[in-house]
């Protein structure tokens, strides 16, 4: 019996181990199925699998105006908000080839929502209510948000905070820096200071010179410097090198140099900008650049002079009146005021003319009305005053006024002439007249 018992629990044991590997094999025959079936499916089959880079933005930058606030003082602060990435994007991965690598991958770029951007004071008053809804926001896209801020009673340093909120994404907290007048001590570095001197006026055609003080008013060295000279104005050039090299300039030391301009008849009236572009490298190795502007102060000239002389009648009569005519020119480069003219001669009657203003390239009468008091050639003196953005100015010319003797004078000078060829035809008719021998 016990044998029998023996060989019974035996067989049952060896069929329920074959019944486990049965299984374990049709297993094993089904995953096999089932992947036979995956690598027979087209390649239009979507993988399950697909990638998403879920995009968020950050604070690229901000700039609080003034730097320093003084307390009680208003100020904004502007945030430069940028997508996280250069490239937000879902991934779709279809189709699956030998080897199982994808056979085709789609790659769709997604934006950013901007829910809200809140700055939160701590201990600095707020006094712009947050940006709600600003919208979408491209990958590699910033927007600048000013927030309008004002500093506490009490000086210090303060560190309100930005609040970022994205639509199905992370959101942002960013703190700032804002100096309610405090003295932080800066970083070391060189700082150019350029001063000039300039001529107080300049006239076109004429020639001028600017001087450049170069200054380094920082901490450190400043090396490689280099200035740039290059005028805007094509009337007003440069006669002088227009390129300045300087090895370095330690933190008090100058530099000078003197610019020379020459103008013509055409350079605008006004302040005539001439920039110098400045490049110097700082003890770290870094290039900085800055820029200044030298303003050529030009402003027009008035030059007159005696454009022609005449007189009505032309030949006066002494003892009749005639009327003197000038004609004085502007051929400047600017308006000419106050003109007049004042003449010196024996003659009587009005000796000044006031002319007024006289533009340039134009002309203006000047009118003497006088009496002749003696014959012949008389010389007469002018003298024309004006004044210019240079002051006032004098120039003299000479005239010669000739007369013709009286009428009174006439009739006598005819009388004797008569007298003369009355003489002359008795003395022939008496003397020589022919024939007179024979008739005696």
């Amino acid at each position: 019996m016990e044998e029998t018992r023996t060989t019974a629990g035996t067989r049952q044991h060896r069929e329920s181990v074959h019944r486990s590997e049965s299984h374990k094999r049709a297993i094993l025959i089904v995953i096999a199925g089932i992947l036979l079936m995956l690598a027979a499916l087209p390649a239009a089959a979507v993988d399950a699998e697909g990638s998403t880079t879920n995009p968020t933005a950050i604070v690229a930058d901000y700039t609080v105006i003034p730097s320093v606030l003084m307390p009680g003082d208003q100020g904004t602060a502007t945030l430069v908000i940028k997508n996280t990435a250069q490239s937000a994007s879902v991934k779709e991965n279809t189709g699956i080839a030998s080897g199982g690598t994808f056979a085709n991958t789609k790659s769709t770029d997604i934006n950013i929502y901007l829910e809200n951007v809140h700055l939160e004071g701590n201990g600095i008053e707020v006094l712009t209510k947050d940006f709600d809804r600003i919208g979408e926001l491209g990958p590699g896209q910033s927007v600048p948000v000013t927030f309008v801020i004002r500093a506490p009673s009490k000086s210090g340093i303060y560190f309100p905070e930005a609040w970022i909120d994205v639509r199905n994404g992370r959101s942002t907290r960013y703190p700032l820096t804002v100096n309610v007048n405090t003295d932080i001590s800066s970083q070391k570095k060189p700082a150019l200071s350029v001063s000039q001197s300039l001529p107080d006026r300049v006239a076109p055609g004429d020639d001028c010179t600017a001087g450049i003080t170069i200054t380094n008013t920082g901490l450190l060295r400043a090396s490689d410097i280099t200035m740039v000279v290059n005028s805007t104005t094509k009337s007003l050039v440069l006669t002088s090198p227009g390129r300045h090299y300087f090895e370095h300039l330690d933190p008090g030391e100058e530099a000078n140099l003197t610019l020379r301009f020459a103008t013509d008849k055409n350079t605008p009236i006004g302040i005539d900008p001439v920039t110098l572009s400045i490049t110097y490298r700082t003890p770290d190795g870094s290039t900085e650049r800055q820029a200044e502007t030298l303003g050529i102060p030009v402003k027009g000239k008035a030059e007159m002079a005696l454009k022609s002389f005449s007189t009505d009648p032309v030949r006066p009569v002494p003892g009749s009146p005639f009327t003197m005519i000038l004609r004085v020119e502007n051929t400047g480069t600017d308006q000419a005021t106050s003109v007049h003219a004042t003449l010196d001669s024996p003659f009587t009657g009005t000796k000044t003319a006031f002319i007024g203003s006289v533009d340039k390239n134009s002309d203006a009468p000047a009118i003497f009305y006088l009496q002749a008091t003696k014959d012949g050639s008389v010389p007469v003196n002018l003298t024309i005053s004006y004044s210019d953005d240079f002051g006032t100015h004098t120039i003299t010319d000479d005239a010669v006024v000739t007369t013709t003797p009286s009428s009174g004078l006439v009739p006598f000078a005819s009388a004797v002439l008569a007298l003369c060829i009355l003489a002359g035809g008795a003395y022939w008719y008496l003397r020589i007249r022919p024939g007179k021998k024979n008739d005696r």
